[in-house]
């Protein structure tokens, strides 16, 4: 009669053990700060685009490989109701960084908004987890 209930509390014992040697197979296990810069690009004093969008994303690319090592960049379109109710449609620019601190971006986002004109960026700060996936292993 002891015997089941030794061979119950082994098996237990074991499952635990054995649930304590899973190696992880998942995607995505370096956790870092990841920034989203989202760039308006209607000049802040007459509200209309003064500049295409090739030559804000040289301008913006250019300055922020000043300070990181690299980006992914997209464009975008965004709108929004200013202080006196006037609402606006502007075509953006989206940039993403991965390992950048927090004086860099301020270093990048200062220099945007002075060299278009810009009264603000917004920016998100968020950790994620990432990783360079170079296809299965043989």
């Amino acid at each position: 009669m002891k015997k089941p209930h030794i061979s119950i509390v082994l098996i237990i014992v074991l499952c635990f053990m054995l649930s304590g040697c899973v190696t992880q197979t998942g995607l995505g296990q370096n956790e870092v700060l990841k920034y989203t810069m989202y760039i308006g690009l209607n000049d802040e004093d007459t509200y209309t685009q003064q500049i295409s969008y090739e030559e804000a994303e040289k301008k913006v690319s250019d300055i922020a490989l000043k300070y990181v090592d690299g980006f992914t960049a997209r464009v975008a379109k965004g709108a929004y109701k200013d202080e006196k109710g006037v609402i606006t449609h502007e075509n953006s620019l989206v940039f993403e960084f991965y390992n950048a601190t927090d004086q860099q971006m301020k270093a990048i986002m200062d220099e945007i908004l002075r060299d278009l004109n810009q009264n603000s960026i917004l920016i998100e700060k968020q950790k994620v987890n990432y990783e360079f996936y170079e296809g299965a292993k043989p």
